[in-house]
């Protein structure tokens, strides 16, 4: 019985009644939607003209003007989900990101929080869907996953604080299984690629010479030693193919879960430029957390 006790309170923590509670997790959660979609909305600010404007690379006016889409008929509008149907002129593209960076201000600020996620979504939306190549990376996609997901589980009401119903299994749920299937796909993907360098644990010795934009942090990486480069590889690995199934594990395993993925995006963040990829995790992760109800005079 003693036993028992123990491993109960290294898997669960302090004994509790009552389920765990998750409605600071998704106030926690909310907030830095609303920053990551900040910088969404701030960087593609200082882009869109250059890439969707009317002298831009790839001008949305005149794609969604095009021939071969009008030839779709109303099934055009489903196919490509978008604001800019009404209008891409150059005004509307910039007045969209001064648009989001408001809404994004509003969410961080908890100003009527299901609103405003469902609007960022869909302003988001707008943009990907109308703009191909150049918003179709991983972390647009996930960014309107995540954002969907918010506006599903935010509370209602114009101030509702952390919100008077806490957030259902399912939506906890739904959002761990998000963050398994990302860093566990990430872990697949590397071990399925056939590169011999990761089987034989060298990736990290051309990684940080080979990523997107190194930072000086990059270059210190790149001169560590043979045996460093190693063990970093295996821990990547690790991290991506056995810490995810933490993910639906008690308590105290999750809390690991969290730090670890938390110190991976870090390390990631110091030695290579992945946009705001690498900010949207932790976000993410929070949902690992919870704050638990404990019983008055109990240890």
């Amino acid at each position: 019985r003693l036993m028992a006790g123990r491993v109960d309170r290294l898997l669960f923590g302090r004994r509790y009644v009552g389920p765990p509670e998750y409605r600071l997790v998704r106030w926690l959660f909310l907030r830095l939607l609303g920053g990551t979609f900040l910088i969404a909305f701030t960087s593609l600010g200082r882009q869109v003209l250059g890439l969707y404007g009317a002298r831009g690379i790839s001008p949305m006016k005149e794609w969604l003007g095009s021939e071969r889409l009008r030839a779709l008929g109303p099934e055009r509008f489903h196919l490509i989900p978008s604001v800019f149907w009404l209008g891409a002129s150059d005004e509307a593209l910039v007045r969209g990101c001064r648009a989001g960076q408001l809404l994004s201000l509003a969410l961080m600020l908890n100003v009527a929080p299901r609103a405003t996620a469902a609007l960022l979504w869909g302003l988001y939306l707008s943009y990907v869907s109308a703009g191909r190549e150049f918003l179709s990376f991983q972390w647009d996609v996930l960014l309107l996953e995540m954002g969907l997901l918010g506006a599903l589980t935010a509370p209602s009401g114009l101030r509702p604080g952390p919100g008077r119903e806490a957030p259902s299994a399912l939506e906890v749920a739904l959002f761990r299984a998000l963050l398994f299937r990302l860093y566990l796909g990430s872990g697949l993907s590397k071990l399925q690629s056939g590169d011999r360098t990761w089987r034989e644990l060298t990736a990290c010795c051309h990684y940080y010479e080979t990523a997107p934009l190194p930072t000086r942090g990059g270059w210190y990486a790149h001169h560590l030693p043979l045996r460093a480069q190693k063990l970093s590889t295996a821990a990547t690995l690790a991290l991506e193919t056995a810490a995810p199934f933490l993910t639906f594990a008690p308590r105290r395993p999750r809390q690991l879960a969290f730090t670890l993925f938390v110190l991976l995006q870090a390390f990631i963040m110091a030695t290579g430029n992945y946009g705001f990829f690498n900010v949207q995790l932790p976000p993410l992760g929070v949902w690992l957390l919870d704050v638990e109800g404990v019983s008055e005079g109990l240890p």
